[in-house]
């Protein structure tokens, strides 16, 4: 086993049972296709992962009204977009083909007897000196040294965006042959994404007051986590 590191939320147990199905079918060779239940694994991954990255830091930083509708209407966008774009890059697909896709989220899913946490997680992964790197400006700035890290925290969280996005969004779509229609299509969903977050980051997290900038650390802090994993 390795450690490794991720940018992580903790899955509930609906994702867990469906991902790890799926996962199991793969590895047993199942003749039945894979795409309603790839479908049910996506219909809980979206809105777990929105609720994690932006939706939870609502209540956990205690944000305005007006930042709330901000936060609250970009997971929307992204969610509708996200989607939307599944039946598209899953239409008419034979098991081989998706055989890969399976493969990046058996890649992406942590086992809770493999994280530090305990709880079964979805990530994606990250090198270790980005993994310090948020690990110490998360630290300093809940300790209180806010002005002094705001700019470095401020880019951590618009590096955090692209991370996710094309660790788990674009990377998944790449692993899929697709036509100039579906490519398209998937190029502006991920566009879509990409607007929405990054304003969340320069609207509201840049702006945040000492003490609300303090809470996003500390909230931040529990989705940079570790995990041990076999060795590739």
């Amino acid at each position: 086993m390795v450690t490794k590191y991720y940018l992580a939320f903790a899955s509930s147990k609906e994702l867990e049972d469906s991902a790890a199905d799926l996962i199991a079918r793969h590895h047993q060779g199942v003749e039945e296709s894979y795409i309603p239940l790839m479908e049910d694994t996506m219909d809980y991954f979206i809105p777990e992962m929105l609720d994690a990255f932006l939706v939870k830091s609502v209540d956990a930083i205690g944000l305005s009204s007006t930042s709330s509708k901000i936060v609250h209407s970009s997971a929307d966008i992204i969610g509708k977009s996200a989607r939307m774009l599944i039946p598209h890059l899953l239409k008419k697909r034979s098991n081989q083909e998706l055989g890969p896709m399976v493969d990046f989220m058996d890649e992406i899913y942590l086992r809770p007897e493999q994280t530090e946490t305990g709880q079964a997680s979805s990530g994606c992964e990250l090198d270790q000196a980005t993994y310090e790197r948020m690990r110490r400006v998360l630290a300093e700035v809940k300790a209180g040294k806010v002005e002094e890290n705001r700019q470095e925290l401020s880019e951590l969280m618009s590096q955090s965006v692209d991370l996710m996005l094309d660790g788990l969004m674009k990377r998944a779509i790449n692993l899929l042959k697709q036509g100039f229609v579906v490519r398209k299509i998937a190029d502006g969903a991920l566009s879509t994404c990409r607007a929405a977050a990054h304003g969340v980051v320069n609207k509201v997290f840049k702006r945040l007051e000492d003490h609300k900038m303090q809470n996003l650390a500390a909230y931040f802090e529990g989705l940079v986590i570790t995990a041990q994993r076999p060795e590739s």
